[in-house]
């Protein structure tokens, strides 16, 4: 046998490896979501700072709230402005079942998710049924969304203007309620894996393929017998799923919640759509990306102007989203596709 072919031999599994992680910009996309994943579980064995591993908790979880808004926005088109109408929902189901009826958080959140995935039956019926589209379909769920907020603050059994707190007094696994933030971590970062693997999953099948061409041509779609009603219902079920989980384990992470802070469209742009804009809307690994750049900005942008007049940092975050959004127009992953493309064209040579 030659040296040439032996060097091949020796080659090839290595060459293997790098095409199965980074054959295509998929896998990419994957594979750099699971790096930044194991990136951030290992990182309590560096950072002692509970301040840091705070928002090393509350980026994993933007993260997979993102990614629920992606599935809706970014894969279907549709444009969901307020989709933390279900975050809020799951989060105040998930703290009443435990408050009121002494259920575990580790039910409750997947309880909120489904009482979220309800209301994005019905939200999509409503707007299905008037045919409101595009910026219609966006007012529609601004008013909803207001609407709701007159409601809980009303609403006296869900805690009112003040809102609901979580009982402190003995945390406990089974209650979901740590002493440390490592094991806020663990939770966050499962449910982000589990975000990954439903958003591929999606992404790769019929259904997703349905999803990304009412994104790009509804009256086409349909024009070829795709049946846009029932697909654009999927898909905001499943992200009202999604992020009723999400806010199930937001509540639990920041013990409390109140209409005034949750049914808002300030705090929607930050946990629910800066991620994905920032780092990709419709791409896999967007939402990641973005979360992990916008959440610690927006905590650095708190901590330097904190003491400044009111509202100049909600001006200077506002100014960090209009220039992302102008100069990455796709986002992060957009620019690193571009990269990829641009390393991978030689290797095709090579070959």
């Amino acid at each position: 046998m030659s040296a040439e072919a032996t060097n091949n031999i020796t080659k090839r599994p290595s060459r293997s490896l790098w095409h199965t992680l980074f054959g295509d910009w998929d896998r990419t996309q994957i594979t750099v979501s699971v790096i930044l994943v194991v990136l951030m579980a290992i990182a309590p064995f560096f950072i002692d700072s509970p301040y840091f591993l705070g928002i090393i908790i509350l980026a994993a979880l933007y993260a997979f709230i993102g990614i629920s808004w992606n599935i809706v926005a970014g894969f279907t088109g549709q444009l969901l402005i307020a989709h933390i109408i279900f975050l809020a929902l799951g989060g105040y189901t998930t703290i009443v079942l435990l408050n009121v009826y002494r259920i575990s958080p580790w039910v409750g959140i997947f309880i909120g998710g489904i009482v979220a995935a309800l209301a994005g039956i019905v939200i999509a019926l409503i707007t299905l049924r008037y045919g409101l589209k595009l910026d219609y379909f966006a007012l529609f769920t601004i008013a909803l969304l207001v609407a709701l907020r007159t409601l809980f603050l009303k609403w006296d059994f869900v805690g009112g203007a003040v809102g609901m707190y979580l009982r402190l007094a003995n945390p406990s696994t089974a209650k979901m309620i740590f002493d440390t933030k490592p094991p806020y971590l663990y939770i966050a970062l499962g449910l982000l894996v589990i975000g990954i693997v439903i958003q591929y999953l999606v992404y790769n099948s019929k259904m997703g393929k349905y999803f990304m061409a009412i994104r790009e041509d509804e009256a086409a779609a349909s024009a070829l017998g795709v049946n846009t009603s029932r697909y654009k219902t999927l898909s905001v079920i499943i992200g009202a799923g999604l992020a009723g989980i999400g806010g199930g384990f937001y509540v639990m992470y920041v013990t409390f919640i109140d209409p005034t802070g949750l049914f808002n469209l300030g705090v929607n742009v930050e946990i629910v759509m800066a991620g994905p804009i920032i780092g990709g809307l419709g791409s896999l690994a967007g939402p990641i990306l973005g979360a992990l750049v916008n959440k610690p900005i927006a905590e650095l942008i708190r901590g330097f102007l904190a003491g400044e007049r009111s509202g100049i940092t909600l001006i200077v975050y506002g100014l960090f989203l209009v220039t992302s959004i102008m100069f990455m127009p796709r986002g992060l992953a957009g620019v690193f596709q571009t990269l990829y493309m641009k390393i991978k064209r030689p290797s095709r040579d090579d070959v």
